[in-house]
């Protein structure tokens, strides 16, 4: 054989390889990448999801009978992801869904309440509500801390997801220091 021919047929073996393994990367970085795009939306999900239930805390569920109450938008979309692109969190988003449920029989329990008795104490000063919403909020904070692990951020710095300042109170405000 012809040392020109075996060196092209080297080179294009060589290539071709070079090719497929280009291609086999490329694939990957795109897998890679639309895992971590889903795990963004799902958390911006979960925040969205936690803004709900606070608005509802203030709001009746007159809206709603209880026969056909379904999940919040978010939090549906939020389980769609899940199931479609990190399904590593299954256990994670049953316990959302299990605080979800519990908080929503809360809700109801409390509208009954409220149409029934005129004086109600408020949810800030109710420590049922203050249970169950710290229950919600272990639930979303694992499930941000382990989506974040799974697209490789395992920044251990996450905030509480609680935007509700009245029962988050206790873990002070940092003010700019004054010039002395």
């Amino acid at each position: 054989m012809d040392n020109t021919l075996l060196f092209s047929l080297s080179l294009a073996a060589g290539g071709g390889v070079l090719g497929g393994l280009w291609y086999l990367r490329s694939r990957i970085v795109r897998r890679v990448m639309r895992r971590r795009n889903a795990a963004y939306k799902l958390m911006d999900c979960l925040k969205a999801y936690s803004a709900w239930i606070d608005w509802h805390r203030d709001e009746p569920l007159l809206h709603q009978s209880p026969e056909d109450l379904t999940l919040p938008a978010a939090l549906a979309q939020a389980c769609q992801i899940k199931d479609e692109f990190l399904p590593e969190l299954s256990g994670l988003m049953v316990k959302l869904l299990e605080t979800h449920r519990e908080l929503m029989q809360y809700f109801w329990e409390e509208n009954i309440l409220r149409m029934t008795q005129s004086a109600l104490r408020p949810y800030y000063a109710d420590p049922r509500y203050h249970h169950l919403r710290d229950l919600q909020d272990a639930a979303l904070d694992s499930l941000f801390m382990r989506s974040r692990q799974l697209i490789g951020e395992d920044d251990l710095n996450w905030s509480r997801t609680r935007s509700d300042f009245s029962f988050s109170s206790g873990m002070g405000m940092s003010h700019p220091s004054t010039p002395g």
